[in-house]
């Protein structure tokens, strides 16, 4: 396998650094930063590009830290650990600016809020672990594949850290175990709670509420006043247990979510009562099958719509719903700057939507990881 030195220029969303042969051909090598000198060893050839392994950093860059974990480089949990977090915020701002372009086609994007985490280490409220036949217990390394023994780790809070212990104690192990700290999971955020460990939830409590405040920011103009009798509509898709169609509520005369998962339904339905929110219901459903049901009940001119779809984002049918049948905002939570992107631009693209975009945010749902949290404010022209 060849060793060559190359100059790192950028960092592709996903955490490698992105360098070039002398060839021309694109390069990249994790655990690097843009503006870096670095001795690398190819290795897997694609097609378009190659994957190299860091050897030795020769030109470091002065946003270069040393990693506090002892598992990071092996470990596949994190990617940024060797980036000071300063710099790991720019880092995804960038990367979200660059696919937005890339592959959206924006040119002129509004100014990004960015939103770092209070704390950017034991801040998760949930983690898988897995264990081998030879006893180890941890993370899956970068090949997803193997087995990193892990006894403490630095991103999972002090509840996770105390279960894993334990776990760690067990003669027999469990093939795969979801370690939750519940008490952690008390979201305070307009004291909605999230009770129910086997459905979809945010990992990042303080960041969770952080992203919900922010929302309401955007629809309080909308928020129903006394004696105000205009009727004003949340349609929460993909909304797991509720979180936020209760956070949400009390800015609109109806609020209604959506997910195909029961159990999250179910739990939402049992918080909402909880909280005596009288006007939110819940149904248990798939989106792309009833999108064309969902939206006959909105109106395109006071309607909120709220979309936090998985990694895949939006199938192209709820697209096409929208711009038959678009409300008066539309706001899109995403976890994958790729498919929000692909997304934003069908929808832009479909004239009798009429959407313009006006507000962008990134929350840091994951510091020390690649991932990024992206909100995406859509509103139609009067």
């Amino acid at each position: 396998m060849e060793e060559v030195c190359i100059d790192i220029h950028d960092v592709a969303f996903g955490g490698a650094g992105v360098g070039r042969l002398a060839d021309g051909k694109v390069v990249f090598v994790p655990h690097t930063i843009a503006g870096e000198v670095v001795q690398v060893r190819l290795g897997k050839s694609r097609k378009g590009f190659e994957e190299a392994e860091l050897l030795e950093v020769i030109t470091p860059s002065p946003h270069r830290i040393s990693p506090p974990c002892a598992y990071f480089g092996r470990c596949g949990g994190c990617q940024y650990q060797h980036v000071a977090y300063e710099e790991q915020m720019r880092m995804k701002e960038k990367q979200v600016r660059d696919i937005l372009g890339r592959i959206g086609g924006f040119r002129n994007l509004p100014s990004i809020h960015v939103q770092p985490a209070p704390q950017s280490y034991a801040y998760r409220n949930k983690v898988t672990v897995h264990s081998s036949e030879k006893g180890e217990l941890g993370f899956f390394a970068n090949d997803n594949h193997t087995i990193i023994d892990v006894e403490h780790c630095l991103i999972a809070n002090d509840g996770l850290n105390k279960q894993l212990s334990v776990l760690r104690k067990k003669s027999s192990k469990p093939r795969h175990a979801v370690l939750t700290d519940f008490a952690q999971r008390m979201n305070h955020a307009r004291g909605v709670m999230n009770v129910d460990g086997k459905s979809f939830h945010q990992v990042n409590s303080a960041v969770a509420s952080q992203l919900l405040e922010w929302i309401r920011q955007q629809v309080a103009p909308g928020a129903p006043q006394a004696g105000d009798t205009t009727s004003t509509q949340l349609l929460d898709l993909y909304c797991g247990s509720g979180f936020f169609t209760l956070g949400l509520a009390d800015c609109f005369t109806e609020a209604c979510g959506v997910d195909r998962d029961t159990r999250a339904i179910d739990t939402a339905v049992k918080q909402a009562k909880e909280l005596n929110i009288r006007h939110a219901h819940f149904f248990a459903a798939a989106v792309e099958e009833r999108i064309g049901w969902l939206l006959e009940g909105i109106s395109t001119r006071s309607a909120t719509i709220l979309v936090d779809p998985p990694r895949e984002g939006l199938p192209v049918n709820v697209v096409e719903a929208f711009s038959h049948k678009p409300g008066a905002c539309l706001i899109y939570v995403s976890c994958n700057p790729a498919t929000l992107a692909r997304d934003l631009k069908r929808l832009m693209q479909t004239a009798t939507a009429g959407y313009s975009l006006v507000k962008l945010a990134v929350f840091d749902m994951f510091p020390q990881t690649a991932h990024i949290e992206t909100v995406a404010v859509l509103q139609r022209g009067n």
